[in-house]
């Protein structure tokens, strides 16, 4: 079996644990007919090691249903991206206007100012 994938990961107490994926790749048999080959999952917590072995029609059904996971997630997270830059616009929008509004001085301010000599 070939490792194709190991994922490493640290748990609070800092104890490694990791996620691996191993093929073991097509052969033929004794009778010298074409065997699928296998996928196995395993994971290891550094005390316990359990492994999932997957046949290649399982494997292709995880795949898909992973990658619809994965594309549905994304759509969701720029939903997310896009609604939060609006509220972001209009509440940064909202601030300017108040900041317009606070910064005008009044006409009664300059009523008792001279007039300038623009000469």
């Amino acid at each position: 079996m070939k490792r194709v994938l190991r994922i490493p990961r640290f748990n609070k107490e800092g104890k490694p644990k990791t996620l691996e994926l191993l093929v073991d790749s097509p052969i033929m048999n004794d009778k010298g007919f074409p065997q699928e080959g296998k996928l196995l999952l395993v994971i290891d917590d550094g005390k316990n090691r359990v492994g999932f072995q997957l046949s290649t029609a399982e494997a292709a059904l995880l795949y898909q249903r992973l990658s619809y996971v994965l594309n549905e997630s994304a759509k969701e997270y720029i939903q997310i991206e896009e609604k939060s830059k609006r509220n972001y616009q209009s509440s940064k929008k909202g601030r300017d206007v108040e900041e317009e509004q606070s910064e005008e001085v009044p006409p009664e301010y300059f009523d008792d100012m001279p007039p300038d000599d623009l000469q």
